[in-house]
């Protein structure tokens, strides 16, 4: 895996994100890992977030034994955490300073890494103890913390990562099916499930059963959530609303703007305004992802800028 540098991106708001470094996406196994990065975090007066809905995996470990960052069901302050697809927004609180390593995944990959059925993972976040032994996760963050702070320290769980994926565990024919499927519909979230299931010689039926217990959720639930990662995306980035609507496959832009309210209760013009705000984070997942700032940081932002 080469390491090539990414430009750094601050947000202006009390909990600032810096992306300390990022590999170059064109470097990574584009169908297991999607982005992988080292994001230094100062949230010492504490700070909210909120992560839309998406459609990858992630696993972030916090370098830092003063970095505290939780949603809602978290228990505990965790060292290393699993979180899988997501199909409504959820809220984080931060406290303290460090920083987070932070990989996201296909579908694929992260079957692959744990060759286990994810359907318990969707809209939770879990230790990675819970899918690995309590020692494998020691190790791991053990090694995370000895790294130094730059390139190696990411490397280091692209590394593990990467050793786990590549020993190939056996998932079975069931698991393969679905995370070919989704795979199918990750590149291409307008593919019919009927053409899906004919291209895999299995009823409709059955293809939806393989897809709920391995990933939670319906092939078809999966394919609005591809489509509205990319149109966030587009938005975020500029896009014009017009023309997003049309290229991913919106009736208008007024089903768009519906779809946006139903999945992540914002507007894209919403989206849009909050998200540059939060663009350091959005680097870090390689604009795969995306974070809002929360109410607070919104109004701070405001403020620095009317100054």
């Amino acid at each position: 895996m080469s390491v090539h540098a990414v430009h750094a991106v601050h947000a202006a708001t009390p909990k600032r994100f810096h992306v300390a470094h990022a590999f170059d996406a064109s470097a990574l196994p584009s169908r297991h890992l999607a982005s992988l990065a080292l994001v230094d975090v100062e949230a010492v007066a504490g700070g909210a977030h909120q992560g839309l809905p998406h459609d990858l995996y992630m696993v972030t470990a916090y370098c830092g034994e003063g970095l505290d960052c939780r949603s809602a069901n978290d228990g505990a302050a965790l060292r290393v955490v699993v979180s899988g697809l997501r199909s409504k927004p959820v809220h984080f609180d931060t406290q303290g300073r460090g920083q987070m390593a932070v990989a996201t995944l296909t579908p694929l990959g992260l079957l692959r890494a744990f060759a286990r059925p994810l359907d318990d993972l969707v809209d939770e976040r879990l230790p990675l103890r819970d899918l690995v032994s309590a020692p494998q996760e020691a190790l791991l963050h053990g090694a995370l913390m000895d790294a130094a702070s730059g390139p190696e320290r990411s490397a280091v769980l692209g590394r593990w990562l990467e050793c786990r994926i590549g020993e190939r565990r056996a998932l079975g024919w069931q698991a393969e099916r679905a995370a070919a499927a989704a795979m199918s519909l990750l590149e291409a979230p307008g593919t019919p499930i009927e053409e899906l299931a004919l291209r895999h010689q299995v009823s409709r039926r059955q293809l939806e059963r393989d897809f709920r217990r391995w990933l939670g959720l319906a092939p078809g639930s999966y394919a609005r959530l591809v489509r509205f990662q990319r149109a966030a995306s587009a938005v975020a980035d500029g896009m014009a609303l017009a023309h997003v609507a049309a290229d991913q496959g919106y009736a208008d832009q007024a089903h768009m703007t519906r779809a946006f309210g139903e999945i992540a209760g914002v507007t894209p013009r919403q989206l849009r305004e909050r998200a540059h705000a939060a663009a350091a984070l959005r680097a870090a997942f390689a604009h795969r992802m995306i974070m809002l700032p929360g109410a607070s940081a919104l109004q701070a932002v405001s403020a620095r800028l009317a100054a």
